[in-house]
């Protein structure tokens, strides 16, 4: 918490300073240049977002990312002077393949194949729109709202093969849909005659994820009989903590299983937005 007040102090301190040094030097250009000051109807920016929550991801280290804010990258499109159309993207992907043949003399459990999988995948997309309150070329404040919605993906496949024949493979699936909503209030300063604004939002960020439950499948042949095990777990489950908690092992299974989740919290996000005409 110290972090955030310290980062949110270091940068709106300077601000009064920096409208000031406008005011007494700079006039208001009603005029339309190719490179302008400030975007006006039929302009388009592309807007960058790095929220407090990213920063604090970043330096922690977890290996394990979570999502954290709504989007990094927009696309801007001034259908006014004042209204603005957002579209904005957010990617992760993290895989990791391992197929080979194993030398059974050298294995200790004589396996002859290793078949390893493991791909996690998020993708956001993250429409919204804008309401610039003021039409000058000094400190630009505004509103809006962000709806994301997207996919989460998980592949995981642990196959092992062995010189006898027989075989275990373990296979774990998730398909999330997620769904949200984002309502800030920003402001932004132009930098000089260059298309350039420096700035922040503020405001509330919810994501939440349906169906987040893994389906597991489990196949072990021995002596030419497969035996085959379907269930389901999630990693939110509180009846799995006190299992682990009581010297349990492992997840609760369930036969079937529906799961959803929903997180809101507060953001702030410092942004930089370079505009340009189509």
């Amino acid at each position: 918490m110290k972090l955030y007040r310290i980062i949110i102090i270091i940068l709106i301190l300077p601000v009064p300073f920096l409208a000031t040094a406008q005011l007494s030097d700079r006039v208001n250009n009603p005029t339309t240049l190719r490179v302008g000051t400030r975007p006006i109807q039929g302009n388009m920016g592309v807007y960058f977002g790095m929220s407090y929550n990213d920063i604090k991801d970043l330096l922690e280290t977890e290996d394990d990312y979570e999502y954290a804010g709504i989007p990094l990258v927009s696309l801007k499109y001034y259908v006014t002077d004042r209204w603005v159309a957002r579209l904005g993207f957010q990617t992760y992907k993290e895989s990791q393949i391992i197929t080979g043949e194993v030398d059974p003399a050298l294995s200790p459990r004589y396996y002859t194949e290793r078949n390893y999988i493991d791909i996690v995948g998020r993708y956001l997309f993250t429409p919204g729109v804008e309401y610039h309150f003021t039409s000058t070329n000094l400190l630009d404040i505004y509103a809006g709202g962000l709806v994301p919605f997207g996919v989460k993906t998980e592949e995981f496949t642990d196959d092992y093969r062995y010189a006898t024949g027989e075989y275990q493979l373990h296979k774990r699936t998730k398909k999330t849909f997620a769904y949200g909503y984002e309502v800030f209030i920003g402001l932004q300063a132009f930098v000089a005659d260059l298309p350039l604004a420096f700035g922040l939002d503020f405001g509330a960020a919810g994501l939440g994820y349906l169906k987040d439950k893994y389906k597991h499948e489990y196949y072990v042949n021995v002596g030419g009989i497969t035996s085959e095990q379907i269930y389901y777990t999630t990693e939110k489950d509180p009846a799995s903590a006190d299992l682990l908690k009581n010297g349990g092992t492992g997840l609760v299974k369930y036969r079937d299983l529906t799961s959803q989740n929903f997180k809101l919290d507060g953001n702030v996000r410092f942004t930089i937005s370079y505009f340009f005409n189509r």
